[in-house]
């Protein structure tokens, strides 16, 4: 991707966009090319390295998305750092159901009162410790759930919410599909990452919900959209 043509695309400066490379590639996310960058090609991070990164962040986001449970719902809870940090903080809640891919979640979860958990169906992917596949390996065709509690690998310069594998972003589609409202939890450092592959644009949420890092043109760029922005 060129600065000029990302710089034109945003209405910013293409020294705005330089300084934005330096961090993404500092990161590990992209890699300088003449006059632009391109996605360096990383392995996927796993859980644990995930887990140091933007601690406080995602608490305050996780705390956001807590406040939106209900008692008597039905709820899905993603795999992620930012989602973990959200089973961790679950309110007291009676008669709540829970459906969710990840593992570490579902251990936080599985003896807490008022909750009746179930760890879905598919294949186990170890360095995100989280099952994927399609509906029904999950065993998800047919139900409804209230909220989807969803998180990102990333989310693109068009504001596509991606994933570096296909098989992850295929199962978040499908988590979203069943869900009467979706909210997208994911601190400002997914921001103008890129994967390789699509889950959905942001303006296919009702709610985001990020931390005040993100930068104020992006923020008003997601309400443009329709979509309730949430910044903690």
């Amino acid at each position: 991707m060129l600065t000029r043509d990302l710089a034109a695309r945003l209405g910013v400066s293409e020294v705005t966009i330089r300084t934005d490379f330096e961090v993404l590639e500092q990161q590990g996310r992209v890699a300088r090319v003449h006059g632009g960058v391109t996605m360096s090609e990383t392995p996927l991070m796993g859980f644990d390295a995930r887990s140091t990164q933007n601690v406080e962040a995602k608490q305050r986001i996780a705390a956001a998305a807590a406040r939106l449970i209900r008692d008597g719902s039905t709820v899905i809870l993603d795999s992620g750092t930012t989602i973990y940090s959200l089973a961790r903080q679950l309110p007291t809640v009676t008669d709540l159901v829970v459906l969710t891919p990840g593992v570490n979640i579902a251990l936080t979860l599985m003896d807490v009162s008022g909750v009746q958990l179930r760890l879905l169906g598919g294949r186990m992917v170890p360095r995100i410790a989280a099952t994927v596949g399609s509906p029904r390996q999950q065993g998800i065709e047919g139900e409804i759930a209230h909220i989807a509690f969803l998180g990102a690998g990333g989310m693109d310069s068009d504001h596509d919410v991606v994933e570096g594998s296909f098989d992850i972003a295929e199962s978040k589609r499908a988590l979203a599909a069943i869900a009467r409202r979706k909210v997208l939890l994911a601190d400002a450092s997914k921001w103008f990452t890129y994967d390789r592959h699509k889950v959905m644009n942001v303006s296919g949420f009702d709610t985001v919900i990020t931390d005040d890092a993100m930068p104020a043109l992006t923020q008003d760029a997601i309400r443009a959209t329709g979509v309730e922005l949430i910044v903690a």
